[in-house]
């Protein structure tokens, strides 16, 4: 679904950001404060507080990334571009992901939208990757969307979840794999996973 209200101003700031954000830190904020639609300007200050300030600047422009993905209307939005500022934060103030992602989770089990739900717990998960302590915070409700989703875009998410659900739930491998479509990519999957679990 397109979004309306998205201009070719916010777009082009955007691009501006990531543009000047490594050689022009402070006008790239300048410019990403000033982006009238809340996606891309949180985007934008998410691009910021990655690549300027010391410790606390950065936090500060992470806050504000954070309310400005506050500012949409749809649960899905809302969850699925605060994965940037969170991205982010998990390099630069670890200790406070765990609320900030723990606040968003239950944001996101508010969607009424299974897939939409899924696609925004995905995105969560995969902007702390590689984090188990993290990922158990995200996995057990995004196991749960993509348990009552179907469709292409459900089987895709099964796939690139795997990996995460393995690590902290693999009791759920067998049950969501046999939620995929049939066909060629279900036998992969369905492969895959007892090469995972031949102890032999």
């Amino acid at each position: 679904m397109v979004d309306s209200s998205i201009t070719k101003e916010d777009v082009a700031g955007r691009a501006r950001v990531a543009k000047l954000v490594l050689t022009e830190p402070r006008e790239a904020l300048k410019i990403a404060r000033a982006i009238r639609h809340p996606w891309y300007r949180c985007q934008s200050l998410s691009m910021v507080a990655e690549h300027w300030g010391n410790a606390v600047q950065r936090k500060h422009v992470l806050a504000e990334a954070l309310r400005s993905a506050e500012e949409q209307t749809q649960i899905n939005r809302i969850v699925t571009v605060a994965s940037w500022p969170l991205r982010v934060m998990a390099s630069v103030d670890r200790d406070a992901v765990p609320q900030h992602l723990g606040r968003f989770v239950e944001l996101a089990n508010r969607e009424p939208h299974s897939l939409r739900r899924a696609d925004s717990l995905f995105a969560l998960a995969n902007s702390v990757s590689g984090s188990s302590e993290l990922w158990v915070l995200v996995i057990p409700s995004l196991v749960d969307a993509l348990s009552l989703s179907y469709g292409w875009k459900t089987d895709r998410l099964i796939a690139w979840s795997i990996p995460m659900v393995r690590t902290v739930m693999p009791e759920a491998l067998g049950p969501l794999v046999a939620r995929h479509r049939p066909g060629n990519k279900k036998q992969r999957l369905e492969e895959s996973l007892a090469t995972m679990f031949d102890t032999r």
